[in-house]
């Protein structure tokens, strides 16, 4: 019984050792705009909106296929997370503030991690 524990241990460990791990991102909602999108966003991120400002913000994200991802209001304290869906160029903007708007490149998901 011990020798299966262990067999059974070794499998998950490699199989542990393959998967690629998601990212995690977080982007402040100032006053009427974003904190600067740093880093390399890939499909399967997750990306947190903190809004830090005094009004409510109803953030979306558009992709290139034309689908949307809405992150419903967020009233000032809030936050709202998303996992990214697809990969290429994508649009942030704001429902109720159209002036709020940023681009990012969204890449494939990472390849699993080799060791």
């Amino acid at each position: 019984m011990a020798f299966l524990r262990a067999a059974c241990a070794l499998v998950i460990m490699a199989l542990a050792a393959g998967i690629a791990h998601a990212g995690e991102h977080t982007i402040v909602i100032h006053h009427m705009e974003l904190d600067q999108i740093e880093g390399t966003m890939r499909v399967g991120d997750t990306v947190t909106f903190d809004n830090q400002s005094d009004m409510a913000h109803n953030l979306y994200i558009t992709y290139a296929d034309g689908t949307v991802d809405n992150l419903d209001t967020q009233v000032p304290g809030m936050q709202r997370t998303v996992k990214l869906r697809l990969a290429g160029p994508a649009t942030i903007r704001c429902w109720i503030h159209p002036i709020i708007k940023a681009e990012l490149e969204i890449e494939e998901q990472a390849e699993p991690e080799k060791r």
